[in-house]
């Protein structure tokens, strides 16, 4: 239930092509993908029609690429060593952020605060697209976005405004699909709400 805009690219329409080892260009691909999902089911998802793996957990792993790459599979993950290795691997369409830096945590003052400020987040991008122009980066935010009695709805626009200008695309959660909140529970349409705010 991750819903992805594009950010920093003027036309949409060719904005894959801008990637050398980006996601298709095919004017029919379309992304489907799980979040931080096993590995070992990845042949299973493909199956289902995902063709795409977000977040692997505690990696990328020499074992998690082998088996995306056998399934199939391509991902969008954390940029470490076992990445830096694989730069000429297709498997890996792009990089990603920490998850959710808009969620708040309390600072040593006790002031809730955003877990990661606007400006590390840019320089993390700025610093992490000098090792690879080569793919799209990923900022995936949280339920704040579009549900504003979430805990992290604090976060004001302009510190979005400034966020996305450190990614490519930005995403974000609310769980609409699975979600007990009333406000949130059954409403995907709040999916679709939440890029008007960014």
């Amino acid at each position: 239930q991750t819903v992805v805009r594009e950010s920093n690219v003027g036309d949409a329409e060719n904005a894959n092509a801008r990637w050398r080892m980006g996601p298709s260009s095919d004017p029919g691909y379309f992304p489907i993908g799980v979040w931080a999902q096993h590995h070992r089911d990845a042949g299973n998802y493909r199956k289902l029609g995902v063709n795409l793996y977000l977040s692997l957990p505690g990696g990328p792993t020499e074992e998690q690429l082998t088996a995306l790459k056998r399934a199939g599979m391509k991902t969008i993950c954390r940029q470490n060593d076992v990445g830096l290795s694989h730069l000429d691997d297709p498997t890996i369409i792009g990089w990603m952020h920490g998850d959710e830096p808009d969620n708040f945590t309390k600072n040593s003052a006790g002031k809730w605060v955003p877990k990661r400020t606007s400006k590390l987040i840019v320089a993390e991008y700025e610093s992490i697209k000098q090792i690879d122009p080569s793919r799209q980066f990923l900022l995936n935010l949280g339920q704040g976005v579009s549900y504003d009695q979430w805990n992290g709805g604090w976060a004001k626009e302009s510190y979005y405004s400034e966020l996305v200008k450190g990614c490519d695309l930005v995403s974000y959660d609310i769980y609409p699909a699975c979600s007990t909140r009333k406000e949130v529970a059954g409403k995907l349409e709040l999916c679709a709400q939440g890029v008007s705010r960014l």
